[in-house]
Formats: structure tokens, C-alpha cells, sequence
């Protein structure tokens, strides 16, 4: 039975890998999200990934592997752990890889306005071919699918309503916050002064633009969706395009929890239920979960109710002008 036993060494072992698979955690969960919105005394929760994140998540899960690397020589039989992390690092780093396999990751980070270009100048400077590839991929979907015009929908007006907030810091989400070096581009830094040369012609570079158009602030942007809404005038092409990109889910989790909740909806006793009103109702359920609508009686009022609703205060309001 004692040859079976958890010697002192072992559990120094174990806790060492608790607390690295602890970070394989940390980034998962972030990055599929919970569906949900939370409050917690450190700040928020956010509710869905963010693709932006994902090629954060790798970085942050192999510069925790390195780490592991080096302190695998200073514990207790040091050899199957090393062994483990090694493997560990092999996995991760090939299908950190296979990133490279669309431009959708490395654009969301180049257009969320806290990173840009300065991300990859910044994290990848031992890599001088990484940045030229990434670069040249976001490039690439902007020169054939952005850049010029074709068709593009009317502007539409209003403000936005969304507010700045603040996270709640995990540690994956702590290196996210430390990678925030957009200011650190040289590019940026030198081309400020070129900011306000922006004349609305067709030919003009949008995203070259933007990419040297630092301004206070951006490096707190916790929202880039609503930061691009509220320059689509300006930037009306890549902006489309920022929020094409940005808009993507990071992983299916949220997906399969729809999938869940559609399942849960259409019982046998609803089996006629056909796709539209399922559609709408999932949507009023994201709605209303999301908080942009408080509630869903309004939505039910009957159509010629509103038009009587709306005439009767007509009339009171030309009654009271006479």
C-alpha cells in the first residue's frame, strides 16, 4: 500500500500542475465566454469571447509553458514533468500555427484600436517575418473585399449607447491587459502628425490612415464595436470591415449553448413551431439577456394599438396648440 502513496514530492508536483492546467482554464473560459453579463468586486465578467483575444491566449499559454521550462529543473524529480510540459508546448505551438490558416485572428487584433499594428511590432520583434505575414494578411482582405466600393449600404445615425467598463482580471485576462502597446509603434508615433489628412476621396487608404491616427484614448477602449459605430462616417469602409471581423465568435461555445436553448424551446407539445418564430424568439432571449431591451411587453402590444396610441397624442398636442 505505501508504494501507492502520494510521496511529498509528488504533491509538490501536483500543485504545480494544477496551477499551469489553472491557466489553460483561465483562457478557455474567457475565450468562450458565459453567456451571461456578472458584477464582481473586481470589476465585470465579460458575457462572450473575443476573437481578438485568441492569439493573446496562445501567447499568454506558451510564455506560461516556458516559464515551467525552466522551474521543471528545480523540483523533485523534475523528468516527467519536463517531459509533460514539452509536450504540452509541441500541442499548443501547432495549432498556434494553424492560426496562419486565415486572416480573421491577426485582423480583429490590427483593428481593435488598443493594439493595431503595435501588437505584433511589439510582442513579435524576435520575429520580424511573423509581423511582415500578418500585416500583409489583413492587407490582403482589405485590398480585395474592402478597399474599394461596391454597394455600400447608407450610413445609419444615432448614438451609441454603450458604456465603458471594467473587467474582472483573471490571469489571461491580466496579459491582455499588459499587451495593450499600441502607443509603443514607432509607426504610429512617427505618422501622429499626419492624423487629420483625412479628405473622404475614394483612393484614400483607410486603413494605413487609421493604423498612423493615434488618438488619447484608444488604449483604454474596452468596446471596440461601439468605438467603430462611432466612426463609420469617417472610416466607412473599415469600419465595415472591423466589424465584420470583431463580430466573429472566438468559439462555438456560443453556439452550442443556442443550439441548447432552441432544443429546450421546441418541445413535442410546440412541434409546430416553424424556423422564423423560433428564430425571434431566440433573439428576444438574446435581447433581453444582453440588457439592450428591459422588457418584452412592449414588443407584444398589437400593432393598431401603437397607431391609436400615437393619434391620441396627436391630438392632444394640437389641441394644446390651438
Amino acid at each position: 500500500m505505501e508504494v501507492n502513496q502520494l510521496t511529498s514530492n509528488d504533491w509538490v508536483v501536483l500543485e504545480h500542475l494544477a496551477k499551469l492546467l489553472g491557466f489553460y482554464e483561465d483562457a478557455v473560459r474567457t475565450l468562450e465566454g458565459d453567456g451571461q453579463l456578472r458584477k464582481r468586486k473586481r470589476g465585470w465578467v465579460g458575457s462572450y469571447g473575443n476573437v481578438w483575444e485568441v492569439i493573446q491566449g496562445f501567447e499568454f499559454l506558451l510564455e506560461a509553458l516556458e516559464g515551467y521550462k525552466q522551474l521543471a529543473c528545480g523540483i523533485p524529480d523534475p523528468e516527467h514533468f519536463r517531459i509533460n510540459v514539452n509536450l504540452g508546448w509541441e500541442k499548443l505551438n501547432k495549432y498556434y500555427r494553424l492560426l496562419d490558416d486565415t486572416p480573421i485572428y491577426c485582423t480583429a487584433l490590427a483593428l481593435h484600436p488598443a493594439f493595431r499594428w503595435g501588437y505584433f511590432e511589439t510582442d513579435w520583434q524576435h520575429r520580424p517575418d511573423w509581423v511582415k505575414k500578418a500585416k500583409q494578411m489583413v492587407r490582403e482582405v482589405w485590398e480585395t473585399q474592402y478597399r474599394r466600393p461596391r454597394g455600400e449600404p447608407s450610413v445609419m445615425t444615432g448614438d451609441s449607447a454603450a458604456k465603458r467598463q471594467r473587467k474582472y482580471y483573471n490571469p489571461f485576462q491580466a496579459y491582455c491587459e499588459r499587451t495593450r502597446s499600441v502607443s509603443g509603434s514607432a509607426a504610429v508615433k512617427d505618422e501622429l502628425a499626419d492624423a487629420d489628412r483625412f479628405d473622404g476621396e475614394d483612393d484614400e487608404d483607410e486603413l494605413e490612415l487609421w493604423q498612423s491616427s493615434w488618438e488619447d484614448g484608444d488604449g483604454d477602449v474596452r468596446d471596440p464595436l461601439s468605438y467603430w459605430h462611432e466612426r463609420r462616417r469617417r472610416y466607412p469602409r473599415l469600419s465595415r470591415m472591423a466589424l465584420d471581423f470583431l463580430t466573429i465568435q472566438a468559439m462555438s461555445a456560443e453556439c452550442e449553448r443556442l443550439f441548447s436553448a432552441a432544443g429546450r424551446m421546441v418541445t413535442p407539445l410546440r412541434s409546430r413551431l416553424d424556423a422564423d418564430m423560433i428564430g425571434m424568439c431566440q433573439v428576444l432571449r438574446s435581447w433581453l439577456r444582453a440588457g439592450v431591451i428591459d422588457d418584452l411587453d412592449v414588443l407584444l402590444v398589437p400593432v393598431d394599438q401603437c397607431n391609436g396610441e400615437v393619434e391620441g397624442e396627436l391630438m392632444d398636442l394640437d389641441e394644446d396648440d390651438e
